[in-house]
């Protein structure tokens, strides 16, 4: 981690000083490691007493990212329609994205001029990758859908468009 700015203080009474500053905690101490990070500072007198206590907390998440295609184009009205994708989320080891095994995400549809709900939920595969059948009503737009969980931020695919006869 680094400073951002010196530390700020101020005395509060006679053995008490208050030291604000700001930090700033780059990708190189991440490793892949989310989750929960607490922050601890530790404060030594002249005379060589100290103090530790947690000061602060941050849930760390990594990036996340969806594809979305449905399938077949056109399709017509009644019949069945394949919408495959998939989950990924970035490394902090190399900045890319890896596909992220068995997370639960949202298949969801709206109409082109209305707003998108949940159809049903899909787990993706033990190497990320989502695939579902659903039958075609009404034109519209598909997108998977991912919550996000302690690790890894939420997102959304962008929608993609079917065309029903």
């Amino acid at each position: 981690m680094a400073a951002t700015t010196d530390p700020t203080c101020t005395a509060v009474d006679a053995t008490t000083t208050r030291c604000t500053f700001g930090f700033v905690m780059g990708e190189g101490w991440l490793q892949n490691a989310d989750g929960t990070w607490h922050l601890h500072v530790n404060a030594t007198a002249l005379d060589g007493d100290y103090h530790r206590t947690a000061a602060a907390s941050v849930n760390v998440q990594r990036a996340s990212k969806l594809t979305t295609n449905a399938a077949p184009e056109p399709v017509t009205k009644g019949k069945p329609i394949t919408v495959t994708g998939a989950l990924s989320r970035v490394s902090w080891n190399d900045s890319q994205y890896y596909r992220y095994a068995t997370q639960p995400v949202r298949l969801q549809f709206r109409t082109p001029s209305g707003t998108y709900s949940t159809v049903k939920t899909v787990t993706a595969s033990s190497t990320g990758y989502l695939k579902t059948t659903v039958t075609a009503t009404r034109d519209g737009y598909w997108r998977y859908s991912y919550a996000g969980n302690t690790t890894t931020a939420a997102g959304n695919a962008p929608g993609d468009y079917l065309d029903v006869r």
